[in-house]
């Protein structure tokens, strides 16, 4: 998969995630909340992705930053944070079984990493929960360049479930 390919997909994971789902039967699934803060830094430069007020503003519609979370099988969580226009743009984490990893989209480039995900659920809830994540290296795609993920820190809620 090309950088371009990856790039458009983890977006397009993000619209799904931003999407309230809504059937007759069940009614309305609530927007996922997620609020929290990421620092990179990459040649001495350090790079922030947060969703407000220092990581504690949840992201929603009308915000500048948009995000979503998911839960599968109640044991894997994926936590996906973007902000249009800027240079650290998009933030991913994906918490899989013996798989923990992030992607980053700084400059229009893609990092990646493997990375140790700690995530403590939340009121015996596995849909809510505090994530961290770091310090790890993360690679861009296709020329090894790399940045270093200081550390992730996210709450989420309501997220949303999968099978």
């Amino acid at each position: 998969m090309s950088e371009q390919q990856a790039t458009t997909s983890a977006r397009a994971l993000l619209s799904l995630l931003g999407v309230a789902v809504c059937t007759s039967a069940s009614g309305c699934i609530a927007h996922p909340e997620v609020s929290g803060k990421v620092i990179i830094r990459r040649e001495g430069e350090e790079l922030v992705l947060d969703t407000g007020s220092n990581g504690t503003r949840v992201v929603d519609a009308s915000g500048e930053v948009a995000g979503g979370c998911i839960v599968r099988n109640q044991s894997e969580l994926s936590v996906t944070v973007q902000k249009e226009g800027a240079a650290f743009s998009f933030f991913d984490l994906m918490d899989q079984t013996g798989l923990p990893h992030v992607s980053a989209e700084i400059d229009g480039k893609l990092y990646q990493g493997a990375c140790e995900i700690i995530v403590q659920e939340q009121r015996g809830d596995p849909y809510e929960a505090d994530v961290t994540a770091g310090p790890c290296d993360i690679i861009r795609n296709f020329d090894g360049s790399k940045a270093r993920l200081v550390t992730t820190t996210f709450h989420v809620s309501d997220c949303s479930g999968a099978d």
